[in-house]
Parts: structure tokens; sequence; C-alpha cells
């Protein structure tokens, strides 16, 4: 009643003026009590979004990541895998060097040469693998020197030739009389590396 009272003994000038008071104060009570809370809570929300879904971004590129790896992981072990079977079969050295001497005397037999002597060589440790070596001595013409290189160079087993020593007895000064030239002798060494023994391989995941 007071209150009422009070009101209606003010002017109509004063009671415009208290209606402006009264609205502007419930505007900044509205901009400070609601807007401004509302607009910090928004805020918090786009952060709190923001942060997620960099999170989420990070998640995903760390997960394509080790798909990539993953694929590259397996690929190298294929081709660890097929470049193995190119090796020297066997799982001790004496028998590596066993099967690498059987594998020149077939190449020397299909390119015509003659195979004088053979000799394995002392084996050599490369890390996990060791290195198998036979020294030869063949005879022949040329052309079946080319192609006995080439047998060794391009074959199916990984192979290559170390040194390599060629004598004749030809004299290229005098005129060859007729019938066949003294054939060339060849002694070279050809190495390799041997497959060992198989161990399982094993994955990881995670």
């Amino acid at each position: 009643m007071r209150l009422k009272q009070f009101w209606q003994r003010l002017s109509a000038r004063e009671r415009v003026l208290a209606g402006v008071a009264l609205l502007a104060l419930g505007l900044v009570v509205v901009r400070y009590g609601i807007i401004e809370s509302y607009l910090a809570y928004t805020a918090h929300l786009e952060e709190e979004i923001e942060q997620n879904s960099q999170l989420v971004a990070r998640m995903q590129r760390h997960r394509d990541r080790r798909e990539r790896i993953a694929t590259q992981v397996n690929l190298l072990q294929q081709r660890f895998q097929e470049t193995k079977q190119r090796l020297i079969p066997g799982g001790t050295p004496a028998l590596a060097a066993a099967h690498l001497q059987e594998r020149i005397q077939t190449l020397a037999r299909e390119s015509g040469l003659e195979l004088v002597t053979t000799q394995v060589m002392r084996d050599e440790a490369l890390g996990e693998f060791r290195k198998i070596a036979v020294q030869v001595t063949l005879r022949g013409e040329l052309p079946a020197v080319a192609d006995f290189m080439a047998g060794v160079e391009y074959g199916e087993w990984l192979l290559a030739v170390t040194t390599l020593e060629v004598r004749s007895t030809y004299n290229a000064r005098v005129r060859p009389r007729e019938g066949p030239r003294h054939p060339l002798t060849i002694t070279l060494e050809v190495g390799g590396i041997m497959q060992g023994v198989e161990t399982p391989v094993t994955t990881q995941e995670g």
C-alpha cells in the first residue's frame, strides 16, 4: 500500500522518469544476469567442442598413420620373404655351400664350360645371415663364359662374382693356324647369402 500511495503522489513526469529508471535497471539485470551467463556458457561449449574436435582429429590421424605403418610393415615383410627365397638354400653353411656348388656345376654345364676345380671358401657373418662363397676354375670359350656370367648375375638366386681371373695361351700377335683356339681358363669366386634356419615370424597387435 505504501508503494502504491508513493506512486500516486508522483507527478506524471516523475512517473516517466521512474519507469525509465526501472526499465534501465531491468535491462542491466537481464544483460549481466542472463545474457552474460548465457554467452559465457555458449563460449565454454564452443571451446569444449573445439577441443573435442581437435582430439578426434588427432585420434583419426593417429589411426590412419598406424594403418599406413601396418600396411608398410606387411609390404616390407612380404618383400623380405620374396627376397629370402632367392638366397642360397640351406640351414647350415656346409649345406648352403653344397647347394651353391651344385648350382655352379649346373650353370657351367648348361653354358658349355668345363669345371676344373671347386673350393669352398670360409663363410662370413653378415648380421643375422652368413655369406657363402665358392671359388671355381672353368675352361671354355669366351661366349660360354659370357653365358655363365649372365646365369650367375641374373639367375634365380642372388649371386655375385667377387673375383675374376682369365688366362689364355692364345697369342694375338701370332696368326692362328687352322683349328680351334686354346680355350680360356677362368678362375672366379661366386658368393651369396644363405637363407639359414627358418624362424617363426611374430607380430604385435595394438
